[in-house]
């Protein structure tokens, strides 16, 4: 399970994207600029267990553009000792419409290593695999990765209503991957930068769920028009691991800044 605090924060950054636009349609991105980079710090208890780092780049393909963008997470000190981790978490999404063109998962954890590719071929809706061929999928998938960065273009600008409930079917991991989360509250909480402004989410709980306690994880996301995660919290066991930012650059406006909904 702590090998999987990147895993869990980017399924869970998945769930909040619903009512995808049409693959042909422009998304005016209002959020985020190219070379923004966040940096997070992550504890096991009171231990330091490592650092998260996702970051944006442009890159031209043919004659597109796309956001490359890259999740990458490390075990360090006395955690990195006994797991060692480094896995990394790569999408190139179309600069004008928020969907990905190519996913790419690499795990490195201790003895156990996992790498695949996956292309999506917008034209003929399915994915095409590395490892396991070709897959039928709804228009306007998105993996992981993609649908936290479509989130915040698309989705956290809206209104959300106390206790919403957010369903999104995903492809992850060579099937389509359904779940869902629970928008409860905004609220003010402390950060190396100062109290921010937040928007607070939980997962939704059923019988096929990892998680067991809604309050089991908790993420917020920054109200300020950024919408970045600011704040992480994930219960394993008796401990809990804990995922605060520490550095941020390139942000498109000032962290904390009050955004209007």
């Amino acid at each position: 399970m702590k090998k999987q605090l990147l895993l869990s924060v980017l399924l869970f950054f998945s769930l909040f994207v619903f009512g995808q636009k049409n693959d042909s349609v422009p998304i005016v991105n209002t959020a985020f600029n190219p070379e923004e980079y966040l940096k997070y710090k992550i504890k096991y208890g009171i231990i330091n267990g490592g650092y998260a780092e996702m970051k944006i780049e442009l890159e031209q393909i043919g004659s597109d553009w796309y956001y490359h963008v890259k999740a990458i997470a490390r075990t360090s000190g006395l955690v990195g000792k006994f797991a060692r981790v480094s896995d990394r978490y790569e999408s190139r999404i179309n600069l004008y419409n928020g969907l990905p063109l190519q996913s790419i998962r690499d795990i490195n954890e201790n003895n156990y290593q996992r790498y695949n590719e996956v292309i999506f071929v917008r034209d003929e809706n399915k994915v095409i695999s590395l490892k396991s061929g070709d897959h039928k999928v709804p228009p306007g998938t998105l993996d992981v990765l993609s649908a936290f960065y479509y989130a915040r273009r698309m989705i956290f600008k809206n209104k959300l209503k106390k206790n919403q409930i957010i369903n999104l079917t995903t492809y992850f991991d060579e099937q389509l991957y359904t779940v869902k989360v629970k928008y409860k509250k905004t609220e003010k909480i402390r950060t190396k930068f100062g109290k921010i402004k937040c928007l607070k989410f939980i997962p939704v709980i059923d019988d096929k769920s990892t998680i067991k306690k809604e309050d089991d994880m908790q993420v917020w996301f920054s109200d300020d028009g950024n919408f970045i995660p600011v704040k992480i919290r994930l219960k394993v066991g008796f401990s809990t691991v804990k995922c605060d930012i520490i550095q941020t650059k390139g942000l498109k406006y000032p962290l904390g800044k009050p955004f209007i909904h």
